[in-house]
């Protein structure tokens, strides 16, 4: 099922459809939610209880804290719920819990009289099941009971956070504020896992930082686990977010499977419908696999050209030319077995390669100097190719007004795609699909994002990455992905060429980090094939 990606607007836009056009009302979502988180606890448990079982696994038993195991499964859980509907999935969630025999304590924070009207429906419920409750109404509360609070958590398996929805439009109330110090504090001392409803209490779900103002720098709750409503929050993009979300689950409100997309929502994480690959026919030639050229290199800078063109090669390109400098073409002629080469001063052999040819890559390892910008706008002149622009070639292509109907893929890291576009990284990082996307449509071209989850956009489509890892943060594996994606974008039109070549490469990486603590873009390469293998299968 594919997973799509909203802003905080979005539930809102979900919950008036289904209530106003399905008639499916508000109680029946809430319940819906709370059995979709009830469920992912269950998972969320075994899913713990493996980890330790593993880090148990081969440890000094004398030294290993057998009370990891304690609790297992866990019996006694803390529900902390706010007057908001995020508090009235709580409160559902704390009846089913306890309806298996699980030991539940609702820590209720916030006024009772302000409760939304479903919220206040199933605090009754449980209030009338018998269910402990606990109220935090106010500062002198807080104060009082934080510490008490702290002593309670002792006893909780888990701690779960009910407490500020996808809403919250302010800093979190400074009143809350020592309560959420607590539980980040002693989140860290001892083994309570933290379980999010949603979205972490206190989190801006469109930038995956605090709620914050020019006088309140904002808090929010530290979670190991998040579980989220029928889309992924935007938010939760930024690297920083992981802080407080740990790990994201996406879970269905059972509303209906196409909703998302009625509601207006495109972007989304690649899925296994974006992966299709192309059989080759019986009676394929190499001409039917695409022919590349490559233009990369420079004296001194022989490896990114090789790697780029060797993985042009095993991602299935029929006819694979590396175009460069005479100095370049001597060094790698003899190595690139499986490659032609040319250099620039065969003017009419690179003129028939352009013609022949069905993509093209440019950048690694040519360096950043005039030449290279004359090799750059020549190719965009001559050719109406494709045209992946990787490394230097980046940093030449803002100064080039080469808008062209889609045709160029530009596939900067976080470093490159500052510069291009003047706008500090941190400011990119809080939302990289919002600047992505608005590059991507204002150029017309396909814009491929690098880092964990890649972005892929067009300006209109975009697509996350599900592959890749920190293992792969190595030099040279930019110009692996960059043959890539010249590859496909022979035989696949370039936006889905830059998807397929994002998680293929992603995927290579991922194989081989099972077994070793790098990954090499030497060894990336020479599994591409196999890789593609279980791809088409």
């Amino acid at each position: 099922m594919a997973i799509y990606i909203g802003d905080k607007t979005t539930t809102a836009k979900v919950d008036r459809a289904c209530v106003e056009k399905y008639g499916i009302s508000e109680l029946v979502l809430m319940e819906n939610a709370a059995s979709s988180a009830f469920n992912r606890i269950l998972e969320i448990e075994k899913e713990i209880y493996k980890d330790a079982k593993e880090r148990i696994r081969d440890t000094d038993l004398e030294n290993f804290d057998l009370n990891i195991f304690s609790g297992l499964p866990f019996r006694k859980l803390g529900i902390l719920c706010g007057s908001g509907n995020n508090g009235g999935d709580g409160f559902v969630l704390a009846r089913k819990l306890q309806a298996i025999g699980r030991e539940v304590d609702i820590l209720f924070v916030g006024n009772p009289d302000k409760m939304s009207k479903s919220a206040h429906i199933n605090y009754k419920i449980v209030d009338k099941l018998g269910l402990r409750i606990r109220y935090y109404n106010d500062i002198a509360d807080l104060e009082s009971e934080v510490e008490s609070l702290m002593t309670k958590m002792d006893k909780y398996d888990i701690l779960i956070d009910a407490i500020f929805g996808v809403g919250i439009n302010r800093p979190v109330a400074s009143k809350y504020r020592p309560l959420f110090e607590t539980i980040n504090s002693y989140r860290e001392k001892n083994m309570t896992r933290i379980i999010a409803i949603d979205t972490p209490s206190g989190l801006d779900p469109d930038r995956g930082l605090p709620v914050s103002d020019k006088d309140d720098p904002g808090i929010a709750l530290r979670c190991d686990y998040t579980i989220s409503f029928d889309y992924f929050k935007k938010g939760f993009l930024n690297y920083g977010s992981q802080e407080y979300t740990g790990k994201v689950y996406v879970e269905s409100l059972g509303c209906k499977k196409d909703i998302l997309e009625e509601v207006g929502l495109k972007d989304r994480f690649v899925s296994n419908e974006d992966l299709v690959f192309d059989r080759p026919s019986l009676s394929a030639h190499k001409g039917d696999f695409g022919r590349v050229c490559i233009f990369a290199g420079s004296k001194g800078f022989y490896g990114a050209a090789r790697l780029a063109t060797e993985a042009a090669v095993k991602a299935g390109a029929g006819l694979v030319t590396l175009i460069s400098d005479q100095d370049v073409q001597a060094v790698l002629a003899h190595n690139l077995i499986e490659a032609m080469t040319c250099n620039y001063g065969d003017q009419a052999r690179v003129d028939k390669l352009l013609e022949t040819s069905h993509s093209i890559a440019i950048g690694p390892g040519m360096g950043i100097n005039q030449s290279s910008t004359d090799i750059l706008s020549y190719i965009s002149s001559k050719t109406k190719l494709p045209i992946v622009v990787d490394a230097d070639a980046i940093s030449l292509f803002k100064d080039l007004d080469l808008k062209d109907s889609y045709r160029y893929i530009l596939t900067p890291h976080m470093g490159e795609f500052s510069r291009l576009i003047g706008v500090d990284a941190d400011l990119i990082k809080e939302d990289r699909l919002y600047y992505a996307k608005k590059y991507a449509r204002e150029n017309k071209l396909v814009l491929v994002l690098k880092g964990k989850n890649t972005i892929i956009t067009d300006g209109t489509r975009s697509l996350v990455n599900t592959t890749g890892n920190e293992g792969m943060a190595r030099g040279g594996m930019g110009d692996c992905l960059t043959g890539i994606i010249a590859s496909l974008a022979a035989r696949y039109e370039p936006f889905e060429a830059a998807c397929k070549g994002v998680y293929l490469h992603g995927l290579c990486g991922d194989l081989i980090y099972k077994d070793s603590f790098t990954v090499s873009p030497g060894d990336l390469i020479k599994i591409i094939p196999k890789v593609m293998k279980l791809m088409y299968n």
